[in-house]
């Protein structure tokens, strides 16, 4: 078996979703260790151990899932589209009942507008045909035998 993934044999407009869903991981986990490790009270070094391992792992599956899309994983396009809409729903909840001070909005707003962006870049326009490309392209492959 041959695994060939080139990222820069990628259409533009996918190397452009990429980079803007790293560039919102990136950014959400930046504001997310920094409200809590550096802005925050100062933690129990158990409590800050959690708060790592717990920013690895979901910063880690994260990175993960956009590394299949940029792959043409359709299950990632889709998983990425599931967790926008509940976080764009998770935002729009805080705005009206939570603590959050005004940067910490405006951090989550711009994660948000990254992501939405990157999403629509993908599911419309070059970046759906390409997918679509992908699909064709999945099902006509031999299927291949394993040694």
């Amino acid at each position: 078996m041959t695994y060939s993934f080139s990222y820069s044999a990628l259409p533009v407009v996918m190397r452009r979703s990429c980079a803007m869903l790293w560039s919102s991981l990136l950014l959400g986990m930046l504001t997310q260790l920094g409200e809590r490790l550096l802005w925050g009270a100062a933690l129990q070094p158990q409590e800050m151990a959690r708060v790592l391992a717990f920013a690895l792992i979901f910063y880690g599956l994260s990175a993960w899932v956009v590394w299949e899309l940029a792959r043409g994983r359709s299950w990632a396009r889709l998983g990425l589209s599931a967790w926008f809409a509940l976080s764009l729903f998770a935002w729009v909840q805080q705005l009206f009942g939570s603590g959050m001070t005004l940067s910490q909005h405006v951090a989550d707003a711009a994660v948000l507008l990254l992501d939405g962006s990157a999403l629509a870049m993908v599911w419309f326009g070059s970046g759906g045909r390409w997918f679509a490309a992908q699909r064709r392209e999945e099902k006509a492959a031999p299927p291949q035998a394993y040694d």
